[in-house]
């Protein structure tokens, strides 16, 4: 007697991050931070979790996902000179806060990039541009506009989808230019490909509208709302994480909870009343 043969068929989520986007939106006072019970504080995004909540989201849409594949993350991260505490007394116009305001953002983004790796992310998108006098004052005026990030995130998305198609592939943006360059090289991408992003309903007025230009495609899979207090609270750093009952704020502890006891972030606790002397 014949045995059938069976063939097991692993199906994986591959993703793709515009490293620049997310670091904006990790940092306080953006839609991620304000998630959270301290919106003026940096998200702490966990990306181990974070790929475990995108494959909970496929099945949530009715989509088999085994394990996540191919993890890329791409940005820009300026490499400093070796000279370059000296600009302020070599190049005109250039400050020491302007200088240490560039450090701080190459620092963020390294270690960016560091908890991305540590999350199984590859950072072969990564580019290190030399920083230029003329590069830092096009910064400093906010002229400055990276390009290669952009076109590398399609890139490595297209050749995702087209050799596995069987696949599903997320790209984490909020730049709707991305959606219309995967169109033309992928033109099937709505029925396997979905976007991570911030939701419409963010109070900016840009995220908004970008929101909106990017779900205008007819997607079979939603889009993953990062900011989404119920997605918020799968993706924080922590190990104890909790939504305040009170506000719906996501907030993490250091300890458990204990079960009697309600979930409240800082500003909900009830104060203790004031002993008198």
């Amino acid at each position: 007697m014949r045995h059938a043969l069976q063939f097991s068929f692993v199906t994986s989520l591959n993703v793709f991050i515009d490293g620049t986007w997310l670091l904006n939106q990790l940092a306080g006072g953006r839609s991620l931070a304000n998630a959270t019970d301290r919106p003026d504080s940096r998200f702490f995004l966990d990306f181990t979790k974070l790929n475990a909540a995108l494959i909970r989201h496929l099945a949530a849409h009715g989509h088999g996902c085994n394990t996540v594949g191919e993890l890329a993350i791409s940005t820009s991260v300026f490499s400093l000179p070796a000279d370059f505490d000296s600009w302020p007394s070599r190049y005109p116009g250039i400050t020491p806060s302007q200088l240490e305001k560039m450090k701080r953002a190459v620092y963020a983004r390294d270690q960016l990039i560091r908890e991305a790796v540590e999350g199984g992310y590859s950072e072969a998108g990564v580019y290190r541009p030399p920083l230029r006098e003329w590069i830092l004052r096009k910064v400093v005026k906010g002229d400055y506009q990276e390009k290669q990030v952009d076109t590398t995130v399609v890139a490595l998305l297209v050749r995702s989808a087209v050799t596995r198609p069987s696949d599903f592939h997320t790209v984490i943006t909020g730049d709707s230019d991305i959606l219309p360059a995967v169109s033309t090289a992928y033109p099937q991408f709505t029925k396997n490909v979905f976007v991570t992003t911030t939701h419409p309903d963010e109070l900016r007025a840009e995220h908004r509208q970008t929101a909106y230009s990017l779900i205008d495609f007819a997607f079979t899979i939603p889009p993953f709302y990062m900011q989404n207090k119920e997605n918020a609270e799968q993706i924080i750093r922590g190990t104890h994480v909790h939504r305040c009952q009170e506000c719906g704020r996501v907030f993490t502890t250091g300890s458990p909870i204990p079960p009697r006891q309600r979930a409240r972030c800082v500003k909900c606790r009830p104060t203790a009343p004031k002993r008198r002397t």
